[in-house]
């Protein structure tokens, strides 16, 4: 039974494999590094995908010598702290992890993902079984006949270049969200959420003291992860970003010199080696760079569409991809990220952008309503300038978290010039932004910019950055850890004043205060970018790219899905042509989703076929 689901897990250099077994289970990895691991202590059968930070602490908490904890994998580690403390013992854990916990004598499996979401796990019911994996594709190994295409999903991840979970693409299976734990007894599934990130702000210490709070806090997380690990195979992402950075400013005191590796391009408006070389000298990194062409895109798309189980349709995972692997053909295993600072410490351009429309929320409801609406209702609703003002009230009248989700293409254009009845008829016209809504209203959290950035930690994070760092670094062959995504620092920054996050108009204020005598400033204050690519461009000026492209969107094959409008298809090439930056994302999205079609269910159902 397992070893069709361990075959579709593995991927190349995945030889080892090892399982278990009883008269009510059957659990087995298949390995590629030491992270993922198999123990069975007192009746306690552990699997695990688990790259944990600070195992010192969870040593104490079993009265353990560190040297002795160290000798023990990190599944029997796991099987000990839950036979000391039940499910309670995932609150302790820190770093990256996906576990499979079966409890012999009480015929209980508990399922359990990291509290931030670098790590997935996949499950569904299918008939009296309970199928669970680190990747959707052994699940579908195993399944009773071809999977069905969930459309619910297909819609999310045009909406969000990444379906959501708990959602998955098969109609049936889920994904756990972060920080959730699933129970499944015999008559009983519960999900639990043993650890959220809440906002209690406190707004007691003045800025010099919260900087040099964030600072050290920083400092210390980035240590933590640097815990175990050879400076000769390890090194840090360098976008030439703050985030990124900041990693490396804290890493270069522990590994001297520490390795930095970046990604840039031809065109300059994508490439940023700059700034990443100025980050590169300040800290004395033995640095790495690798400039990507076009051509380079063909190849790793069609590994990029194989690796990820589901449609996924964010473009930098090229850059991030070939970082890796150029890091992995310099002898490095690990990689430091620096994803999660804007989510945590307001750096996203939308947030200030957004707060030009929470203003209008601050004047008294007579003004706003007696005197201001009144008077823009009088302006015509057009191109013009003088249409601005009353523009301006109504969308600072649409509630958040739709007011800043609504610029999104598929949630600006008229539904039915975009997708065919049947498929709006599956999916419904309405409750499209479900989903965000839910975190939104789920934060624990008193300011609307602290909801917006724990609605970004669920899925701009969780469902999208992480998926595809850690997935493209997997298929490089690196292994990644996030010390700005420590849950020790994680939990500092939602006591942060929301004021201090985003400072009347200044992004990430508190973050700049901190870092401002440690980054460069032309680093410190540059405008974000990231490892973003020139799909747009590429898509139309490099040859094997726009003949994919073309080939693609006028297939019948394609056209034939379901999905959209056949008309669609040309409006879309038309407009890519004429604004390939406005349109070249959205036409990567479908390339996407056609991509995964033809690798993930037509090729899953001619196999079925042929059995």
């Amino acid at each position: 039974m397992l070893m069709p689901m361990l075959h579709a897990s593995a991927l190349a250099g995945e030889s080892e494999q090892e399982t278990d077994s009883g008269k009510s289970f059957a659990l087995g990895v298949s390995r590629r590094w030491k992270f993922q691991q198999l123990a069975a202590v007192d009746g306690i059968t552990v699997v695990a995908d688990a790259d944990l930070v600070d195992v010192p602490s969870l040593a104490a908490v079993l009265n353990l010598e560190f040297g002795a904890a160290s000798q023990m994998s990190v599944a029997e580690l796991l099987a000990r702290l839950y036979i000391k403390e039940g499910p309670d013992f995932l609150t302790r854990l820190n770093g990256a992890f996906s576990i499979g916990l079966w409890n012999e004598r009480e015929e209980r499996l508990l399922l359990a993902i990291d509290p931030l979401g670098m790590k997935s796990l996949y499950w569904r019911r299918d008939g009296r079984r309970l199928l669970f994996a680190s990747r959707l594709g052994a699940i579908r190994a195993l399944q009773g006949s071809s999977s069905e295409v969930n459309s619910a999903a297909i819609l999310q991840f045009l909406l969000f270049a990444a379906v959501p979970a708990p959602m998955t693409s098969d109609r049936g299976t889920e994904k756990l969200r972060p920080g959730t734990s699933l129970l499944v007894s015999s008559n009983r599934v519960q999900e639990d959420q043993y650890w959220d990130l809440a906002y209690p702000e406190d707004e007691n210490p003045g800025v010099a003291r919260w900087s040099e709070d964030l600072r050290n806090a920083m400092r210390s997380a980035v240590h933590r992860h640097l815990e175990g690990c050879d400076p000769n195979g390890t090194g840090c992402y360098l976008s030439g970003g703050t985030d990124s950075s900041s990693v490396v400013a804290f890493a270069s005191e522990k590994h001297k010199p520490t390795q930095t590796f970046s990604i840039a391009f031809e065109e300059a408006r994508y490439s940023e080696i700059e700034f990443a070389r100025t980050s590169a000298r300040a800290f004395h990194s033995k640095h790495h760079e690798k400039f990507l062409v076009p051509q380079d895109a063909p190849n790793a798309i069609e590994k990029i569409v194989a690796q990820f189980d589901e449609p996924f349709a964010n473009s930098s995972a090229i850059g991030s991809y070939y970082c890796a692997l150029f890091a992995s053909q310099q002898g490095v295993h690990t990689l430091l990220a620096g994803d999660g600072g804007d989510e945590l410490f307001g750096g996203n351009e939308r947030y200030q952008r957004d707060k030009y429309f929470s203003i209008y929320h601050l004047l008294p409801s007579w003004l706003r309503f007696g005197l201001i609406k009144p008077l823009v209702s009088l302006l015509p609703l057009n191109d013009g300038k003088l249409s601005l003002p009353r523009k301006y009230v109504r969308r600072a009248e649409i509630p958040n978290p739709r007011r800043i989700l609504s610029y999104g293409f598929f949630l600006s254009h008229p539904q039915d010039e975009i997708f065919t009845g049947e498929f709006l008829e599956r999916v419904g016209r309405e409750n499209w932004l479900t989903v965000p809504e839910q975190h939104f209203a789920r934060a624990k959290a008193s300011s609307e910019l602290n909801r917006i950035l724990y609605l970004d930690i669920k899925m701009t994070l969780a469902d999208n950055d992480l998926r595809k760092v850690s997935g493209t670094a997997e298929l490089a062959g690196v292994n990644v850890r996030y010390p700005l995504l420590d849950k020790r620092l994680a939990e500092f920054s939602g006591r942060i004043p929301a004021s201090l996050k985003l400072k009347r108009f200044q992004k990430r204020y508190l973050f700049k205060q901190a870092m401002k005598d440690i980054l460069p400033e032309k680093v410190l204050y540059k405008k974000k970018h990231g490892f973003g690519v020139p799909l747009a461009q590429w898509l139309l000026q490099e040859p094997h790219m726009n003949e994919l492209m073309k080939d693609l969107m006028s297939d019948s094959r394609t056209r034939q899905r379901g999905y959209f409008q056949p008309k669609f298809f040309d409006h879309l090439m038309k407009l890519h042509v004429e604004q390939p930056s406005f349109s070249g994302e959205i036409v990567w999205y479908l390339l996407a989703l056609e991509l995964w079609h033809r690798k993930h269910v037509d090729h899953a159902r001619e196999g079925v076929h042929a059995l």
